[in-house]
């Protein structure tokens, strides 16, 4: 921001020596009072916290006991949120500091909101005008903070980064506070501040940890079936940080892609192994014959989606106040107008997430938000969605032309008289007489309308209760993008049905590449020009007929032979069918009991494994 607006800014970056091993626990008890904790509560934490005896083992015998008089213990879950308390002191010296006017914080704008820090945990930020008051002012607290709390900053590891600063100031500055200095983009909760989101260098480290976790696998042997699982939960999760603030560039997307999809067809080593599946059959559901494997691209617009979300909601913390100042009180995470023009240092996150609809899907995101009227205040008359499936100026684009009351919110065009209400609208000019149907139209699209006491609020109409949520927008986005039909009704019951069966994971994913007929059968080898053309396509176990997933697996002399045997164990029988989706739900439909039917799946799953 202040590199856009090339104005001065300084930012101290500061490290705290041994955070939670040095929390004074007199400071910390004085926090717990300050924020208003009940006498018992106070009396519970010291209990749990303000005691605790050590032993250090030397060539393994344990020395005397150590008396521990300060800190916070690593792996104790109540101790991040203490210490949350401990920093809220730090907090605190900066609020009063600004207030005071003894610091100058980076204004957003002229006049508007002061950043005097940041600070989550022990990973503080201090931000402000470079001058000499401030410097002394900032190593004047964060002394004071010292010695109340005992946590110690090293400013042989805190950096200074200077902004549209002087070089010879910046150079005293670091020699004043004894730290090095920095450069923009840096580190801050694991993300490059300052980077450009399109340079694959921003995404280098996110790369390098996915490359780190398959390495760190090493040679080790995982079946097709461990594959979908460590991609799943492993190699899919490992982006979620990065994706829900940036939004993924193409070059980054193929290379994520390309890992995954290696990963799946070929394993740890990965390398170019022959892809049976398309990768766009394996991200869909499971339902659908996919192996539900999250698409990179559709995950990141899910997860960008939310921060609109939170633009919707009347809340405000201090990321929505920065926006408010930068671009006024008109931000609001619907989208844009036609025509929109953003000032010149519009910042790239802001860019990209108002044009999140652009190219994917007819407004996904705005189309599935509506207000929900209570009291009429904060909901515009024409411009909102609130009745019907648009909002009303869409539906009635002749009589919003000619309305006096375009900015008006619901709430100044209802009237209320004895109990019942009446829609005062006002035109500015008499409607002609095929308006005034129109005009009844409007009438009865609002006669449905039910006010309440409330506030009004946006709701999300892919969600039952009106709550947005990541799941749901992926949802979205899946069934727009990802979803083919061709499909019946068979197929999907059969396909739904194959996972919850309680076979081995590689055993059921073998059975779902043999019900898509993408296993190396001598038919399909041929297809893929991987035999030559002079190879024989006969079926290697009866030497009849061409080999291909259905014959091999159900017609063939062999195969028919071992279902016969099955059928004869289980005292069941039917006709072969002509193919496995039919054969899968014989099977299934041969018994009523949710037990026996699991039973049944397995058998099934176990007999195509074994032939």
């Amino acid at each position: 921001m202040a590199k856009r607006s090339n104005r001065e800014c300084l930012i101290l970056k500061v490290d705290f020596e041994k955070a939670y091993d040095s929390v004074n626990w007199g400071f910390l008890e004085y926090m717990m009072r300050r924020v208003g904790m009940e006498e018992k509560g106070v009396r519970w934490m010291r209990a749990c916290v303000f005691r605790g005896n050590m032993y250090i083992l030397v060539n393994g015998s344990p020395t005397e006991e150590i008396s521990v008089q300060r800190g916070l213990k690593q792996g104790d879950p109540l101790a991040p949120f203490l210490f949350l308390l401990v920093a809220e002191g730090f907090s605190g010296l900066m609020t009063n500091a600004v207030n005071r006017n003894l610091f100058k914080g980076f204004e957003v704008k002229r006049g508007g909101l002061v950043i005097s820090h940041l600070q989550y945990a022990d990973d503080t930020l201090c931000i402000g005008e470079p001058t000499i008051e401030n410097l002394w002012l900032l190593k004047a607290v964060l002394r004071g903070f010292e010695m109340a709390s005992r946590l110690k900053v090293n400013f042989h590891k805190s950096s200074l980064i200077g902004v549209n600063v002087h070089r010879d100031f910046m150079e005293a500055t670091c020699s004043f506070l004894h730290c090095r200095e920095g450069a923009i983009p840096f580190k801050y909760l694991g993300l490059s501040v300052g980077a450009n989101s399109k340079k694959l260098s921003t995404w280098e480290p996110m790369l390098d940890q996915l490359k780190n976790r398959l390495n760190s696998w090493g040679n080790i042997y995982v079946s097709l079936g461990g594959r979908i699982v460590l991609l799943n939960s492993v190699l899919n999760a490992i982006p979620i940080f990065y994706l829900s603030f940036l939004n993924i560039p193409v070059k980054v997307l193929k290379k994520v892609t390309q890992i995954q999809r290696e990963f799946l067809c070929g394993g740890v080593r990965g390398g170019w192994k022959v892809c049976w599946v398309k990768w766009r059959k394996v991200c869909q559901p499971r339902s659908k014959g996919g192996l539900g494997v999250r698409e990179v691209k559709m995950v990141n617009l899910s997860l960008l989606a939310k921060w609109k979300w939170r633009l919707l909601q009347e809340d405000q913390p201090l990321w929505k106040r920065v926006l408010v100042d930068k671009y006024g009180d008109h931000v609001k995470g619907v989208a844009p107008g036609e025509g929109t023009r953003w000032p010149r240092f519009t910042s790239l996150w802001w860019r990209n997430l108002m044009s999140l609809e652009e190219g994917h899907g007819d407004n996904w995101f705005t189309n599935r938000l509506r207000r929900k009227i209570g009291n009429g205040n904060n909901t515009s008359f024409w411009k909102d969605r609130w009745v019907g499936e648009a909002p009303i100026r869409n539906i009635f684009p002749r009589l919003f032309s000619i309305s006096n009351q375009k900015e008006a919110k619901v709430k100044e065009v209802v009237t209320w008289q004895g109990g019942g209400r009446s829609w005062n609208l006002t035109w500015r000019r008499l409607p002609f007489s095929w308006e005034a149907n129109l005009v009844d139209n409007l009438m009865a699209l609002l006669e449905g309308v039910v006010f309440g006491s409330e506030e009004d609020r946006w709701d999300w109409l892919a969600d039952e209760e009106g709550m947005f949520s990541v799941k749901s927008a992926y949802s979205i986005l899946e069934n727009i993008f990802l979803v083919e039909e061709g499909l019946g009704a068979l197929e999907e019951e059969v396909f739904s049905l194959l996972w919850k069966s309680l076979a081995p994971s590689k055993v059921v994913a073998f059975s779902w590449s043999l019900l898509l007929d993408c296993i190396p059968t001598r038919d399909n080898l041929a297809l893929r020009r991987i035999l030559d053309l002079e190879a024989s396509l006969i079926c290697v176990l009866c030497g009849r007929r061409r080999e291909n997933s259905t014959h091999l697996f159900l017609h063939c002399d062999v195969s028919s032979l071992i279902w016969r045997g099955i059928f004869n164990w289980l005292e069941i029988n039917f006709i072969t069918p002509h193919n496995l989706f039919v054969q899968f739900a014989c099977w299934n439909s041969e018994v009523i009991s949710k037990r026996l039917k699991k039973g049944f799946w397995l058998i099934w799953h176990a007999t195509i494994w074994s032939i």
